[in-house]
């Protein structure tokens, strides 16, 4: 019989968190032995409770809101896309008190998209939002060779700051970036629009872009039980293939998993429909 494997996630609030449900499907899916546990902190004591947690045996952890950018400098070490992200999203511990700190919400968006037939390579994107969102999943995207990517926020700025950073930590690809602070101002057709920002949780509409290309298609890093107010925007515009983020969700929790537990990927199919369906 296997050990079982203490796992965790940390944030505040954490009650509502779908992790330790998702979590104990993939151990159900390899028939491992887990036990994840939901874990609420506060800035103040978070070091110390992350440290505490591997101390006592924990062999791998989440983190969400509002520690991701606070785990990144908690870490041993960041990977090169967490590094990029400017946060951590996974803890994995690799020997004398040692974490390393990893994200896989990018990832976890890519995976989702192509499980989704929505193409990234050589088609026009925007991203919506210049926030840790955006940030978290814009180079992963570039990764992909769009043929063009706009970032579009409000604040124009904020956008161009989000950039500098890019390029500054590295990331070549960022100097392709377009930064709008409106997606009006946008002149050619987009193929694959994506909401980074909170605008569906507020129930905002956006200003969409004046020209979709035929097959034009949408991506709400949000999730609900019912279709975002983005991506019914995106279906009066005439969609056809919207969706929401949690694909995305159950896709990082799942590159999450393979991280601390090796082995084959989690069925993510199994387990989105799983969580799908109405208890």
């Amino acid at each position: 019989m296997k050990s079982m494997t203490s796992l965790g996630v940390f944030g505040n609030p954490i009650a509502h968190s779908l992790s330790p449900r998702i979590h104990a499907l993939f151990a159900q899916t390899r028939q491992d032995s887990i036990n994840y546990q939901r874990y609420l902190s506060t800035p103040g004591h978070f070091p110390r409770r992350v440290a505490e947690f591997f101390r006592h045996g924990g062999q791998g952890a989440n983190v969400t809101l509002p520690f991701k950018q606070q785990a990144a400098s908690l870490v041993t070490k960041l990977s090169d896309r967490a590094r990029l992200a400017g946060a951590v999203n996974t803890l994995i511990p690799y020997g004398n008190g040692q974490l390393l700190g990893d994200n896989t919400d990018g990832e976890g968006l890519i995976i989702d998209l192509k499980n989704k037939g929505l193409e990234v390579s050589e088609h026009s994107l925007v991203v919506f939002g210049a926030g840790g969102s955006a940030r978290g999943i814009i180079p992963l995207l570039l990764e992909q060779n769009p043929r063009c990517l706009y970032l579009v926020n409000r604040t124009a700025k904020k956008a161009e700051i989000l950039k500098s950073q890019l390029e500054t930590l590295g990331l070549v690809a960022a100097n392709r970036i377009q930064v709008r602070s409106s997606a009006s101002e946008i002149d050619e057709p987009i193929d694959l629009l994506i909401n980074a920002t909170s605008s569906s949780l507020n129930g905002q509409r956006l200003t969409l872009p004046p020209l979709l290309s035929e097959n034009a298609s949408g991506y709400d890093l949000m999730y609900a039980d019912q279709p975002t107010v983005f991506m019914e925007q995106l279906t009066q515009a005439g969609c056809k293939n919207v969706s929401d983020g949690f694909g995305m969700l159950i896709e990082q929790a799942a590159s999450s998993y393979q991280l601390w537990m090796g082995g084959e990927r989690p069925d993510t199919a199994f387990v989105m429909a799983e969580m799908r369906t109405p208890s």
